[in-house]
């Protein structure tokens, strides 16, 4: 049965999402017309979650589900008021972004490991009201990572955060506003590495160009995350954070815990595409199929979800 397929811009997502929940409530309740319970998915707004999003889509009508897409919603704010507002039923998240991002946890109180960050991350989904159920995170974490010039790594001798910091009022250092602002962001690593000062800050939201300044020398370092494709490229060093100040980042599917009591084979079907993911290495393999070779990001699941047997190949 075909999906249907909504692609939100985050703009129009800002400005509809209240008005839209008001006006059709639960969303999730119309679907393409088959004889299995619907469900709407959702997504943030990079390729990673689209293809994350197109994966539980794929699994979920495998299995007899009429699935309505409604990828592309944009930031975590967005998604998560998109699944409160009963607008979506599901959407990939996290661990790390919803602790810090949804329930504001202080990085004093990060858990120490993936597995307790994903239990105190349940408990707190949990709690709400309407509550939510995040279920089983994926084989691979996507977390901060910071990115140094080669020739600037080599020239400071930067192998660590610890070394950046001693000379970082020498340096600029491209990030993005969000970054800057959140509690595990920016002033986690001013917390953490006091002695960091850089001489420049580069406010850069497209990720291209971010990345576009390192290579022209506008920046010296950048923050990215571990998916990144750039993290594969030689002229790139990843400076070691030596103090592990970040929480862990696996996304697992969060869904509508009132959905999850009236759909429980919806979670055996989630899992199942969680326990299929790849690495970080493998899951920079299916971006980079999207954003290099301009392939659609539903075909990319597809491919890869049937030859892990998790669906039928075509």
């Amino acid at each position: 049965m075909k999906k249907i397929k909504w692609m939100i811009p985050a703009l129009l997502t800002l400005l509809f999402a209240g008005a839209f929940a008001s006006a059709c409530g639960n969303v999730g309740s119309s679907g393409s017309g088959g004889e299995g319970p619907s469900i709407t998915v959702g997504s943030k707004n990079f390729t990673e979650q689209l293809i994350l999003g197109e994966m539980y889509s794929l699994a979920l009508e495998e299995e007899g589900f009429n699935v309505e897409e409604r990828l592309d919603l944009g930031s975590i704010q967005i998604a998560d008021r998109a699944l409160q507002n009963g607008q979506i039923d599901v959407y990939p998240e996290y661990t790390g972004s919803a602790l810090v991002a949804i329930f504001e946890v202080e990085p004093e109180d990060y858990p120490e490991d993936p597995e307790a960050t994903l239990d105190e991350v349940r408990e707190l989904y949990s709690e709400r009201d309407p509550a939510d159920t995040m279920l089983a995170q994926t084989n691979f974490e996507n977390t901060y990572g910071i990115v140094v010039r080669r020739e600037v790594a080599e020239e400071y001798d930067i192998e660590t955060l610890e070394d950046l910091a001693e000379v970082s009022n020498e340096l600029t250092f491209a990030t993005f506003s969000e970054f800057q602002e959140r509690a595990d962001g920016f002033p986690n690593m001013e917390e953490n590495y006091p002695a960091l000062d850089f001489g420049g800050i580069l406010i850069v939201n497209d990720i291209g160009l971010k990345y576009g300044g390192l290579e022209n020398g506008e920046a010296d370092a950048a923050i990215g995350f571990t998916t990144d494709l750039q993290f594969d490229q030689e002229e790139f060093v990843i400076a070691e954070d030596t103090k592990d100040i970040w929480p862990s980042y696996y996304p697992a599917p969060v869904i509508r815990q009132d959905y999850l009591d009236e759909n429980p084979e919806a979670e055996e079907v989630l899992d199942s595409v969680s326990e299929a993911t790849p690495d970080a290495a493998g899951m920079r393999d299916l971006i980079r199929s999207v954003d290099e070779d301009q392939e659609d990001p539903e075909a990319v699941a597809r491919e890869y979800l049937a030859g892990e047997g998790v669906i039928e190949g075509e």
